[in-house]
């Protein structure tokens, strides 16, 4: 459970990582239920953790993908639309939502005010539909891309990416007005995104070498402009852009992987 506090607080980021905030985090971003009240401040203290559980994600994602290939021997596409869908299902679907709201934004024509009031509306158009598929079948293709023996480490690195690429919208896109995004986002500052960039080029290098190094960049590279793209169609960045700018990012740093790796084996 989830209370919002209205305040707006203003200055640095209010970092208190906690066992609660950390647990809460995980409840809002997979099918994990976690039976322990969650203040919006505990997990907004949490966001530092953000890409760590990202990670763990991954793992699990990366567990799936070897045994819908090495156990049940299922082709490299079959097994990447299997492991797409088990992750956005375990995650909820909370980013794909954004996805599609997002799609539908852009979409409208009009005044930042007009596309976000069409962005936050329930209804589903045929721009978010549309997003939804280029985003998932990009994806997909980019996963049965991967050669075999990168695939594991890929699945990790790109979930490490997605939450990367999240949290880098957060720090440089407008806040909100309303909404939990804008508590979220208090959790967050430059200094804290530099130093967890640097953690994760760190872990990029030590899954994939200089192509985990690219995917990471990349990551950071789409939140930003990602953000930049929201202040100007949306006048802020938003719930919705972190999670599309969570979904995007997967299939940036799988590109960016997949280039890496091609060059190199020229």
């Amino acid at each position: 459970m989830v209370n919002v506090n209205k305040k707006n607080v203003q200055g640095k980021a209010k970092v208190k990582p906690s066992l609660t905030g950390f647990l809460g985090l995980i409840s809002f971003s997979t099918r994990i239920p976690i039976k322990r009240y969650v203040t919006i401040e505990q997990m907004s203290g949490s966001v530092i953790l953000w890409p760590y559980i990202g990670l763990g994600i991954g793992i699990i994602g990366a567990v799936m993908a070897y045994i819908l290939s090495n156990i049940f021997g299922f082709s490299s596409f079959l097994t990447a639309t299997m492991l797409y869908c088990f992750l956005i299902w375990f995650t909820g679907f909370n980013h794909v939502d954004g996805i599609l709201d997002m799609g539908d934004g852009l979409m409208a024509h009009g005044e930042p005010e007009k596309r976000l009031s069409i962005m936050r509306d329930s209804m589903v158009g045929a721009g978010g539909i549309a997003t939804f598929f280029i985003i998932a079948i990009m994806t997909i293709a980019a996963l049965s891309s991967v050669p075999a023996q990168y695939l594991i480490a890929s699945i990790i690195l790109m979930e490490l990416c997605a939450k990367l690429s999240m949290i880098t919208s957060m720090v440089f896109g407008r806040t909100d007005s309303n909404g939990i995004g804008k508590e979220i986002k208090k959790g967050m500052d430059y200094k804290i995104l530099i130093f967890t960039i640097i953690i994760s080029l760190i872990i990029g290098y030590f899954l994939l070498n200089a192509s985990g190094v690219m995917a990471v960049f990349a990551s950071v590279i789409s939140g930003l402009y990602l953000s930049n793209v929201a202040d100007k169609s949306f006048g802020c960045v938003t719930g919705d852009i972190f999670g599309a700018s969570n979904e995007i990012a997967k299939v940036v740093s799988l590109l960016f992987i997949i280039l890496n790796l091609n060059i190199m084996l020229l």
